[in-house]
């Protein structure tokens, strides 16, 4: 299949040193480089300015998606501006070396409220709170209804049963423990949550994709619940870290951010000993790395 890939990176706040030394990062290995960054005044014309909070920068895709619609690409790989991916990863090598499809989109995981995770996640009650009826947006037709979300989430093969109540009362915060005791476990609208700071996505997932991260956005539903959530509405073929040949590198504690010490934060250094096993390593603050 003849590709054309568009890797979109995406800034959660305005760092324009940061332009210069990501194209530096990448132009060897992708022909066509855009930067999604928040209120961005600037003349570079590889720079796309959005106009909403890093908390719903499912938004910051959808903004975009009109800068890069209509351009010939097959595929958008989305990554933040703070994540490095391995320097195998390329335009021309990213499904043999990911071991998918050119018709799979890609997030690392898909995380259902029904099966909890490893630790309380606190957006569990903006999640039950959700409900995409809200003033001031008019969404009739622009997301699916409850009632096509729950097929799409079928479809999947994605509980949309009610949470157990042993996953609310796993919060931590005493004063909301009786609350947790007495207020509903059902979804008011089908969701899910993933870490959601890398994609794949085809071109004929983006319209639907796009679209459903703007009306997210607009309702103010955590970008972390938006952008998994919308692309189980809009995708057939998923994708997760489980299923690819390299493991994601998201480090959430000092254990696992152990793997950057040898570097002592030099960038060349990183670069050309990337640990092989892994797709990308998350997060790099380009700012602190010689």
């Amino acid at each position: 299949m003849e590709t054309k890939v568009a890797l979109v990176v995406i800034y959660n706040h305005r760092y324009d040193k940061n332009i210069a030394r990501v194209k530096s990062i990448y132009a060897k290995r992708f022909s066509y480089i855009y930067h999604v960054m928040p209120f961005y005044d600037g003349d570079k014309q590889d720079v796309i300015p959005v106009f909403e909070s890093s908390y719903c920068f499912s938004g910051y895709i959808s903004q975009a998606w009109t800068h890069l619609q209509g351009k010939g690409y097959t595929h958008f790989l989305i990554v933040a501006d703070d994540l490095i991916l391995n320097p195998v990863i390329s335009e021309s090598s990213i499904w043999a070396e990911l071991g998918i499809d050119y018709r799979d989109s890609y997030i690392d995981e898909i995380v259902c409220f029904q099966h909890g995770g490893k630790r309380w996640w606190r957006r569990i009650i903006d999640a039950l709170d959700y409900t995409p009826c809200q003033l001031g947006v008019e969404l009739k037709g622009i997301l699916p209804s409850k009632e096509e979300a729950e097929r799409r989430f079928a479809f999947h093969g994605l509980p949309i049963t009610p949470i157990p109540r042993k996953e609310l009362l796993r919060n931590p915060r005493k004063k909301d423990f009786i609350k947790m005791l007495t207020r509903s476990c059902n979804l008011k609208y089908p969701l899910v949550r993933a870490y959601s700071d890398i994609l794949l996505l085809t071109s004929d997932v983006m319209p639907k994709f796009s679209q459903y991260c703007g009306a997210f956005a607009a309702t103010r539903l955590f970008v972390e619940m938006a952008v998994p959530t919308a692309l189980v509405l809009s995708a057939d073929n998923i994708k997760l870290g489980k299923d690819i040949k390299l493991a994601p590198g998201a480090m959430w504690t000092q254990y696992e951010l152990r793997i950057l010490k040898p570097y002592n934060l030099q960038l060349d250094k990183l670069l050309n000993n990337f640990p092989s096993q892994k797709l990308y390593l998350h997060p790099i603050k380009l700012s602190q790395w010689k």
